[in-house]
């Protein structure tokens, strides 16, 4: 049925009827109005819905009037392909569209006359039937708003308009007054011009038949008028969101350019003189523009809903029957009433709720819904486990069932609880979700007292406690009060993970509803309301805040308190300081854990911005304290910064990297600062920071940064269609942990106007390493024997080794949905459960499993990520006004908004009728649904082989057919009945109309898994204009790869579109796939090697002259492989790795995809090679007649003279590299690629010139002759290739390798036409083969390239990479991965380069002592020589590692060293002197050894893997590596240079520092004194032994400054005093 009430409030808001009434006159008007609903510019489609009537005006006398309605029609269509603002263009011709007609309710109500007064034209009551309901006093009362137009000024803004000086023959008159109506107070321009004749003959009001009788002989005039809705100075309009944030007003005549209002007039009227005009023709439109996306898009499509009106005077007549208004009621206020909700007041306002009544009202008995609602969960519950169906949207059932259940009363939840409660699991939980969902009071009653009566608990409670927050639509105090109720009753308080989430549940809940007024004005409905509390309002001051803060004072685990401090931040009110500061400042003895003080600083995130008078003091005063605590500090400053502090600070912190004592703190200063500068200014707030930071950035110290670093990274992105993303990471470190004490990320993305923040983690991992360890060991099961310490242990008893006082455990996982959902996870927990978990895990490895992913709340058992846009609904009444909802549906309406949103990144923009969700009745929509469906195959089964370490997937095809991938954009219009809104708009095929753009669209499809049997297609439609490869990349242009993979779904065009990758088990002919991986290692060992077992002193020589070990057995896959890899290798060590897709058919056979690869590099690093097969086959059943259908065979073979262990290259270095690559069955077509590199001397001179060579000679004349940080600068310049010369040859090759070759050439080219200086075509060059030369400048980095093809030559100058960065934007890391394959380097391979680039150098710093000085693992410099007495140059003082290097002067004194390294129950002992290397007491003499010889040391066991190498250095000395825990140090002359393990970090002790990357905190002795110099620190570490002896004179200034032990760990906490 239609309702009439709808469409009159819509099309009677521009019913202008002006103010010349006659008294004693009736004006009779035939009235033609449209409501239209479509996507402007995409096509000329759009849903109408029309009303045709004739309206009634009898004037009683100068200030009263009376109105009524006779005659009303309406008629709907879901598909109008006619321009629908030509309306009333044909005289007095009645015009009807094609389409359902809707009979009109309530005739007896609507027919009614009403009274209007008036003073002068405006509006001052109406008066109305007392018993008419609601949605005709709405629509009466938009009928008065506009029968007003103030021709004299009573209101104007300004100056009256002086109608009596305008001249006779030329009145043209503009002028500003301010008319009361539904949609507000607000400024309107009214204009009057008079038309000429020959103007007023052409109009359309000349060709009414009225048009003589009522204005011949007399002027005509124009008027227009044009509401300003920026201006106003007051609005009944009000909005319900769960997305509290958007950076405009969605009540004005604009949101940036997301929601665009405008509303025009125009009348021709005509009189005697001013203002007794009557106007006889009138057209008028309103039109609202709406992004779908927030977003611009290609052609800028938006969303249109128009009302477009047509009046024409009919007859003009004395009254004949006089209208009177039956028992009326007077109404002063024009204000719209929303008759939405349930409670109103006395005056039909809307009342703030109660706790048991509907929000909403139902248009039917709720009894009557509870059948379609089951029906609907159901639905969605079969469909996730048994039918998956990507055309099924589940998600937008959901959300209208939440929707639906706002018209419920408590009772009525109760009752339809009852009907569910034992139904299918599934079908619970979705009930439970869409509850929560639905958010109304009784919603969140019913969720409280399922709790309380333990109907739903564990998991399920905990899930809609954490959600229930989010949703809540009226958070009044009664309510409150009952939140705070439930977290002290037995259920809640009997379960530490339940009170925990319920308690940062009401936290945010408070904090939204009575944080700041303006904040929970953007989020629920207190326009129309009232507010619901305040700051200080009793239930968080007397209630909250002392049920939590008992909560932390009470709690004796970290976990707990972190928990609680998290909850003081997510209620960020000012009141929450004082419990805040004692754990700020780290009260001795009760908030002394470093955990929880970082935990309590970072809860200022919020109140930080609401007061920031008495927030910002404390954070800078933290972060200048070079006394705290490096973590608290960042986390101080970080926040300061980001909440937007004044520019004196930016300017303080950014020059204080210049004298910052931690290294860790001035680079994490620098990188926030650079990281701000960069980001996009996507709101108010981003635009202050990124001012402030740019200023700054030239100030600040630049320092290296990588992962061992506290450092803070912003990636941010921002298309031109006003897409924002950025990932916020932030990673602290302490110097005494492996692994961040606290990381944290936050992902947030905006849509125009509107951010959202829909994940942030935040991670503390104090004092965690060990337990992660051991974690690690028990999963992958590690074979090494425990051995005894005693060596060790002597050393670090004699030095009294002490680790640094370790943090507290704290160990935390905190996950944040959308700003408002919490969960807290134990990792010390979770940790000890893994092994339990595990031995689960594999009792199932065999069976089919099903996995999915868990979005809170209803998303619990979605089976996929669902996004959809999708219907702009209109009836016609108000225009609508548009918002953003994610996940649910958007009412968008004239004088209000309310926006609807659950988690999830499902966006749908809704416009309905003025009475609220209705179950009856027609609409007309019009929307974009966008839907992005992944659906997980569920026959799969995993297994891996602990033996062999071999890891095998198996899958068994389905027999039902899956859309594995389903992405749609559908633009559409529609008609439809509300009684069929539970089901999704796009799947009522009757009623949706697709705009099409096209009768011919793009289609394809693409097979994906046909080689294996498997029926797997891509699946095209399209109607974009163009689907090809540069449109594509124009597409992926416009992203990075972190916004393309988080909001690659908003479509930046609204055609219609579908992608789909589907299964179809009809063309399926694979009964099982199967995809096994495989990786070994491997070492071959010379005959000429010395063997030792760990811990063993007799040596041995292997006895084969293929001597190879591994950790595990060497599969029969591999032994070819390893075989052929090692074939030319003497000694050295192989990777293997294969992947096999094994496709068994219906029929038996079976079609097989191998990758089998095999790298082995020799002990010296001077030679590599690489074999590579990949196979494409088929065999019959049990493996016979295998056929080999297309394969790859790949070889490569790289040698290279290694440069001098220290000092410059003097000769050129060079490496050749000969590849052979085959294709087809045979390997047939063949290219050979050969290439030589070399560094020439020009190179060698360039790097001893640069700044670091020349500071490298400098310190080798300075006694670092074997090295410093300088030095490994400089010959990282030194070792790098500048000439490159390749050249490829091919054989038989086919027509589709040279169509790619030929595309190569032309993107190379293409790449490289800025450089171009010479390129000569149709030149003979030897056929079948290409040569690319490259002369790398090594001082600018700049390259001149020449390409000889066989059809040309191009030569270029000074190609420069950073000019092409499409890359570079796109993905900064994976570029920044790319780098390390060019320039290559002599000395170093990627992995090496790699983990230099990741760690910040840190992986390559090295422990340099000298003849006279020592160079310390962090920089720090000081003179010190060794004496015969041995010193310790590294260990781990905090007794973890079984490691130490001790070092002393040999006999030839100070020109050479004797190093001792122990490790575990293996000591070994080199003195380059000598040449001879004792093991374990046992002494091998170097020197006779054949060249490439070493001594081995293998771990007991099995396989007895190579641990320890020891290798002779051709130059004199040793260099010695420790495998299992990458460590390696050199040892020539009287220089040690030690590599550290990375494991090490912070707990290292000895000359060589502590490897902290702290060079401010050198210098202290095992037992952590602090001393004032290197030489009292080295003096430290010297040990005992026989008769040597120490400097006197050292070791008595040791003595006196140990005997007062100023601790190394010293910290000063900041003094922050109380407000």
């Amino acid at each position: 049925m239609g309702k009439l009430q709808s469409s009159l409030v819509i099309l009677s808001a521009l019913l202008c009827l002006t103010w010349g009434w006659e008294p004693g006159q009736e004006y009779v008007y035939k009235y033609i109005g449209r409501s239209v609903a479509g996507i402007y510019k995409l096509k000329m489609q759009n849903a109408v819905i029309e009303l045709q009537s004739r309206v009634v005006v009898q004037s009683v006398d100068e200030n009263n009037i009376i109105v009524k309605l006779e005659n009303g029609q309406i008629r709907r269509t879901g598909k109008y392909l006619v321009n629908p603002y030509h309306v009333g263009e044909n005289g007095d011709q009645p015009e009807e569209i094609e389409g359902e007609e809707d009979a009109i309710l309530n005739p007896e109500f609507l027919g009614a006359p009403f009274g209007v007064s008036h003073n002068k034209g405006s509006i001052t009551g109406v008066q109305i039937g007392s018993d008419e309901p609601l949605w005709v006093v709405n629509f009466k009362k938009s009928i008065a708003s506009q029968l007003q137009v103030d021709l004299t000024g009573v209101r104007s803004v300004g100056p009256a308009p002086n109608w009596q000086s305008a001249p006779k023959d030329g009145e043209s008159i503009v002028f500003t007054t301010f008319e009361d109506s539904v949609t507000g107070d607000c400024s309107t321009t009214v204009g009057v011009s008079r038309l000429s004749a020959v103007q007023a003959y052409s109009s359309e009001a000349f060709k009414l038949g009225s048009f003589d009788a009522v204005c011949k002989g007399k002027p005509v005039y124009k008027i227009t008028k044009t509401k300003d809705l920026n201006d106003c100075k007051n609005s009944p309009a009000w909005h319900s969101t769960t997305s509290g944030v958007h950076e405009c007003d969605f009540g004005k005549g604009n949101c940036g350019d997301f929601i665009k209002r405008v509303t025009e007039a125009s009348y021709l009227a005509c009189g005697d003189d001013f203002p007794s005009l009557t106007f006889v023709h009138a057209y008028a439109f309103s039109d609202l523009l709406a992004q779908p996306f927030a977003t611009k898009t290609n052609k800028n499509e938006q969303l249109l809903n128009a009302v477009i009106i047509s009046l024409r005077l009919e007859r003009k007549e004395a009254i004949s029957s006089a209208l009177s208004v039956s028992s009326p009621k007077s109404h002063e206020s024009l204000a719209y009433v929303f008759g939405d909700f349930q409670q109103v007041n006395g005056d039909e306002t809307p009342a703030q709720p109660n706790l048991v009544d509907a929000y909403m009202k139902s248009p039917a008995p709720v009894s009557s819904m509870h059948s379609n609602i089951i029906e609907a969960l159901t639905a969605v519950a079969v469909d996730l486990k048994d039918k998956p169906d990507a055309e099924q949207d589940n998600i937008d059932r959901l959300a209208v069932t939440g929707r639906v259940l706002q018209m419920f009363s408590l009772e009525e939840l109760k009752s339809l609880w009852q009907e569910i409660k034992d139904q299918d699991s599934i079908v619970v939980t979705l009930f439970v979700d869409c509850v929560v969902q639905s958010g109304s009071n009784p919603a969140v009653m019913l969720i409280k007292e399922l709790v309380e009566s333990e109907q739903i608990t564990g998991v399920k409670a905990t899930w809609a406690l954490a959600a229930l927050g989010y949703h809540v639509k009226t958070p009044t105090r009664e309510l409150l009060h009952e939140l705070v109720n439930l977290l002290k009753s037995s259920p809640v308080q009997s379960s530490k993970t339940l009170s925990q989430t319920a308690m940062s549940m009401v936290a945010d809940l408070l904090n939204s509803a009575c944080g700041s007024k303006m904040a929970a004005g953007k989020k629920y409905p207190v326009s129309v309301m009232g507010d619901f509390c305040e700051a200080k309002d009793g239930v968080i001051v007397n209630e909250f805040i002392p049920l939590l803060a008992r909560e932390l004072e009470s709690s004796d685990k970290t976990f707990d308190r972190i928990v609680a401090l998290a909850t003081f931040g997510s209620l960020g009110l000012e009141e929450i300081l004082p419990v805040l500061l004692p754990v700020i400042r780290g009260t001795p003895g009760q908030f002394d854990d470093t955990a929880e003080r970082l935990r309590a600083v970072l809860s200022l995130h919020r109140v930080v911005f609401t007061a920031p008078e008495k927030v910002h003091p404390i954070l800078a005063s933290l972060a200048s304290n070079v006394g705290e605590r490096p973590e608290i500090r960042m986390a101080s400053l970080g926040l300061l910064l980001m909440s937007n502090a004044p520019q004196s600070l930016w300017q303080k912190f950014a020059a204080n990297t210049w004298f910052e004592p931690s290294r860790q703190v001035a680079s994490f200063t620098h990188k926030l600062i650079q990281s701000i500068a960069q980001a996009p200014p996507a709101s108010p707030l981003l635009k202050s920071l990124v001012k402030k930071a740019n200023i700054v950035l030239p100030i600040a110290k630049a320092d290296v940064a990588g992962l061992p670093f506290s450092f803070v990274d912003i990636s941010s992105d921002r298309l031109d269609e006003g897409i924002t993303s950025m990932m916020h990471t932030v990673s602290l470190r302490d110097s005494n942990q492996q692994w961040p004490v606290y990381f944290a990320h936050r992902y947030s993305y905006q849509l125009g106007p509107l951010p959202r923040a829909p994940l942030s983690m935040a991670m503390w991992n104090f004092n965690m390493s060990d337990l992660w360890q051991s974690i690690l060991g028990t999963m992958f099961k590690s074979t090494e024997k425990k051995s005894g310490k005693d060596a060790v242990k002597s050393i670090w008893d004699e030095l009294r080794a002490t680790g640094r006082p370790a943090d507290k455990r704290a160990g935390l996982l905190h996950i944040n949905y959308l700003d408002s959902i919490n969960r807290f996870i134990d990792l010390e927990k979770l940790i000890e459960s893994i092994p339990t978990i595990m031995a689960g895990a594999s009792k199932y490895q065999n069976k089919l499993r099903r996995q999915r992913g868990q979005v809170p709340p209803a998303g619990r058992v979605q089976p996929a990520l669902r996004l959809r846009s999708g219907p702009a609904r209109s009836l016609p009444g108000h225009p609508a006004l548009p918002g953003l909802r994610p996940g649910s549906s958007q009412e968008r309406r004239q004088g209000r908004r309310q926006v609807r949103p659950r988690p999830g990144h499902h966006l749908e923009i809704d416009v309905r009728n003025p009475d609220g969700i209705a179950v009856q009745g027609n609409y007309i929509a019009t929307g974009v649904d966008v839907l992005a469906d992944f659906q997980t195959p569920r026959e799969f089964n995993f297994n891996y082989n602990t033996q062999n370490g071999q890891f095998k997937i198996g899958y068994t095809p389905s027999s039902k057919v899956t859309d594995l991938v389903h992405f749609h954009v559908r633009p559409y219009t529609v008609s439809r009945n509300v009684a069929d809104s539970l089901t999704p708009t796009l799947e009522d095929s009757r009623a949706v109309n697709i705009i099409s753009v096209t009768d011919k669209p793009i289609e394809r499809e693409v097979s994906l898994g046909g080689f294996i049997g498997l029926d797997v297609k891509l699946i095209e439609q399209s109607e974009e204009a163009h689907s090809d490869r540069l449109s594509w990349m124009e597409y992926l242009g416009k992203w990075d790869v972190n916004s393309l993979s988080n909001l690659g779904f908003v479509p930046l065009s609204l055609r219609s579109r579908k992608y789909v990758v589907r299964y179809d088990p009809s063309g399926t002919n694979a009964k099982s796939i199967t995809t096994t991986y495989l990786f070994q290692y491997a070492v071959k060992s010379s005959q000429n090697n010395v063997v030792y077992e760990s811990g063993a002193s007799k040596s041995t020589n292997p006895t084969a002259a293929n001597d190879v070990v591994s950790y595990k057995p060497i599969g029969p896959s591999f032994r070819p492989l390893l075989a052929k890899v090692l074939k030319n290798i003497e000694s050295g060590n192989a990777r293997l790795a294969s992947a096999v897709l094994a496709a068994e058919q219906k029929d038996g056979s079976v079609i097989q995809l191998s990758s089998v690869v095999g790298l082995s590099k020799d002990t010296r690093y001077t030679k590599d090679y690489i074999d590579w097969q990949v196979e494409l086959s088929t065999a019959k059943a049990g493996g016979a007649d295998k056929k080999i259908n297309y394969a790859i065979c790949y070889t490569a073979v790289r040698k290279w003279n290694s440069p001098p262990n220290f000092g410059f290259s003097k000769n050129v270095l060079e490496m050749t590299e000969e590849d052979n690559i085959g294709f087809g069955a045979q390997c047939q077509h063949k290219v050979r690629f050969t290439a030589k590199l070399s560094r020439d001397k020009e190179a060698g001179e360039a790097a001893i010139r640069s700044p670091s060579g020349q500071q490298c000679l400098k310190d080798m004349a300075n006694g670092f002759q074997y090295g410093s940080s300088a030095c490994a600068a400089a010959r990282r310049l030194d070792h790098t290739y500048n000439r490159y010369e390749l050249q490829s040859e091919t054989e038989n090759m086919n027509d589709n390798w040279l169509q790619l070759a030929r595309q190569f050439t032309a993107w190379t080219n293409h790449k490289m036409y800025p450089f171009i200086v010479k390129h000569v075509h149709a030149q003979t060059n030897t056929p079948g083969q290409a040569k690319w030369l490259i002369k790398r400048d090594p001082v600018t980095g700049d390259n001149d390239m020449t390409f000889v093809r066989p059809h040309e030559t191009v030569v270029a100058k000074n190609v420069r990479w950073a000019q092409n960065n499409e890359w570079a934007r796109f993905s900064p890391m994976t570029f920044a991965l790319s780098q390390i394959y060019y320039p290559l380097n002599a000395a170093s391979d990627s992995l090496t380069d790699l983990l230099s680039l990741v760690s910040g150098g840190v992986s390559e710093s090295r422990c340099y002592v000298g003849d006279q000085a020592v160079r310390t693992f962090d920089g720090a410099v000081y003179n010190y020589t060794l004496s015969e007495c041995p010193h310790v140059l590294m260990t781990d003082c905090s007794q973890k590692s079984k490691l130490a290097v001790t070092a002393r002067q040999g006999a030839d004194g100070r020109t050479s060293r004797i190093v001792t390294v122990v490790y575990g129950q293996d000591t070994i002992e080199m003195n380059p002197s000598t040449g001879f290397v004792v093991v374990n007491g046992a002494r091998t003499p170097t020197k006779g050894l054949p060249k490439g010889a070493h001594i081995e040391i293998r771990k007991t066991g099995a396989f007895r893997p190579v641990d320890i190498v020891v290798y002779p250095l051709a130059d004199g000395g040793f260099m010695l590596e420790i495998r299992s825990i990458f460590f390696y140090m050199k040892v020539q002359g009287s220089n040690v240079e030690l590599a550290p393990p990375v494991h090490m970090r912070g707990r290292a002790c000895g000359l060589c520092g502590d490897f902290n990357q702290e060079p401010n905190d050198e210098f202290k002795t095992a037992d952590r004194c602090a001393v004032s110099s290197g030489e009292m620190m080295a003096a430290s570490f010297m040990l005992k032994s026989g008769d040597c002896s120490s400097d006197s004179q050292v070791s008595s200034r040791l003595s006196e400054e140990k005997a007062t032990c100023l601790s190394a760990d010293q910290q000063f906490h900041t003094q922050i005093h109380d407000f």
